[in-house]
């Protein structure tokens, strides 16, 4: 987790509409790729897979540095 410094959101905003728009969507694709192959629960192991994949594979720098 990251503290952000109070009053600081107009400068973050791009990251939100950015990065952070490109990573829920791709985590959403992957969990729920996952879930319609198998019935499983959510645990912390399946949620820190889930994100190392999206942080591997689809948050290239290429990707980012063309957002």
């Amino acid at each position: 987790m990251i503290i952000l410094p109070t009053h600081t959101v107009h400068a973050l905003q791009p990251l939100d509409v950015s990065y952070f728009m490109l990573f829920k969507t791709t985590f959403r694709k992957v969990k729920d790729a996952t879930m319609a192959k198998k019935k499983m629960e959510l645990n912390k192991i399946t949620f820190v897979r889930w994100v190392d994949q999206v942080l591997n594979h689809a948050l290239t720098k290429y990707k980012i540095v063309w957002i």
